[in-house]
């Protein structure tokens, strides 16, 4: 009897398959070297399994089985059977590939560093064992070599929910499309298919985390793969601002004319749980993100290319993913001092030895002495903002009971938005609160009718 492809997760397979951002490739392979080979006790186990494996089989067999998968949720998976998979212990290995016929042709994989987390039990047959690249994406070529026409990108926890470009003879259910000018080049964001039952499932708390839109754009001439690969990895990280949560790279497909793969690269980007409360209300509308692309995006790119800001937009991701309120403020603060002290270093207002022993109340002086930045009185009243960062950043109980707490964190991550977006060149509206209620207002408006969360 044939072994399922999807083996030892083949009774999961409508779920794995359902909505996975890359379909199966399913082949043969083997892996250069599994685990530390200078390690004795590596050495000696290999040594008595490819004996049973000898005496078993007549045969020393360095092939396995496998199927490359990227489901809905989580990372892209490695699924191995056969004997030589049953050689695989938990541990790092380099140089596993993977040939095949795929439904777009025939495939050779390529991943250099690779984890198995997952092995069979002595007694199971046939063997396996389940592996996930690491430090480095997964490479998949196909047969014939064409010239790039397009690239599209699949980007995790990013979603809009109409589009603005008209779609000819589109019914209930159809793929809306946002598009944007970056650097003067076209890039159309889409739904995925399945797009809306992926997003009931989103809402309902099923999937945390997953890819419910791509992004494309034409190669332009003269580009090199490189040129490509950073255009698509700049685009996405500005989204990441945009939607306060990480939206890395899931796939990046490089295309012929005909919409045909020529390579794909699959990898593991840092995730956030989906949310929804993005600093743009209203993407759509020429004044959302197409606005922010068009006066922002090359200036993103510039800061992405300093050691100064390159870390920014991943903090500003990264402030709503832990899962208690103290550690959310720890970084955001981290989030607002870095963002004064690279303003100041940037301007030359002090040197990186003086930044770095500026505390949170110097940094805010400096800033509207040195920066000219306008920080109303109702963010620094009655110094909460200190005793807050204080708290946090040295394990002390919070001045305040949760909700008042939870008002100037959203007062706070606020602020560090404008800043960033105004940084960026935005000149458009944020969403933001007015008199508690949800609202928008001018990127550049402190003001406390447009920044307190309270009612």
């Amino acid at each position: 009897m044939d072994t399922p492809f999807l083996y030892p997760l083949h009774e999961s397979a409508d779920f794995l398959v359902r909505h996975c951002k890359l379909p199966p490739h399913i082949g043969t392979g083997s892996a250069a070297n599994h685990g530390d080979p200078n390690n004795p006790l590596a050495q000696l186990v290999k040594h008595f399994q490819l004996a049973r494996r000898q005496k078993v089989t007549g045969r020393s067999e360095d092939t396995f089985c496998g199927t490359f998968l990227f489901p809905a949720a989580g990372d892209c998976l490695f699924l191995l059977h056969g004997e030589a998979a049953g050689q695989l212990s938990r541990e790092f290995g380099k140089g596993l590939t993977l040939q095949g016929n795929s439904a777009d042709g025939w495939f050779e994989l390529s991943c250099p560093e690779y984890y198995v987390k997952a092995v069979s039990g002595r007694k199971e047959q046939p063997a396996w064992a389940i592996g996930t690249p690491v430090n480095c994406p997964a490479t998949i070529t196909y047969r014939s070599s064409r010239p790039i026409a397009r690239v599209c990108a699949t980007i995790n926890n990013f979603d809009f929910e109409h589009g603005n470009v008209p779609t000819v003879g589109k019914c209930g259910g159809g793929v809306e499309i946002l598009r944007v000018a970056a650097a003067g080049r076209v890039v159309d964001f889409a739904w995925r298919d399945g797009h809306q039952e992926l997003r009931r499932l989103v809402d309902a708390g099923v999937v945390l985390t997953t890819s419910l839109t791509t992004f494309s754009f034409v190669a332009w001439p003269g580009a090199a793969e490189p040129d490509l690969t950073q255009f698509a990895f700049d685009i996405a990280s500005l989204c990441a601002v945009v939607a306060r949560q990480h939206t890395g790279v899931a796939v990046l497909s490089f295309l012929d004319e005909e919409g045909r793969p020529i390579k794909r690269i699959a990898c593991n980007p840092v995730e956030s749980p989906i949310r929804g409360d993005y600093v743009i209300q209203f993407l759509h509308f020429d004044s959302g993100l197409p606005q922010l692309f068009q006066e922002g995006f090359d200036e993103h790119v510039r800061m992405q290319q300093s050691d100064l800001w390159r870390r920014l937009p991943f903090l500003c991701a990264a402030i709503e993913d832990s899962p208690y309120l103290e550690q959310k403020y720890a970084t955001l603060m981290a989030g607002v001092e870095f963002l004064i002290r690279s303003s100041l270093l940037e301007g030359g207002h002090c040197s990186a030895e003086e930044g770095e022993k500026l505390k949170l109340p110097d940094l805010l002086g400096a800033a509207r002495a040195k920066l000219g930045w306008t920080i109303p009185k109702h963010y620094t009243a009655k110094e909460r903002h200190r005793h807050l960062r204080n708290a946090v950043a040295h394990g002390g109980d919070l001045p305040g009971d949760g909700t008042t707490v939870r008002r100037q964190f959203d007062k706070w991550h606020l602020f560090l938005l404008r800043r960033v977006l105004g940084r960026l060149g935005y000149t458009g509206e944020v969403a933001s609160p007015s008199a508690g209620w949800a609202s928008s207002s001018a990127v550049d408006d402190f003001s406390e009718e447009h920044n307190a969360f309270g009612t």
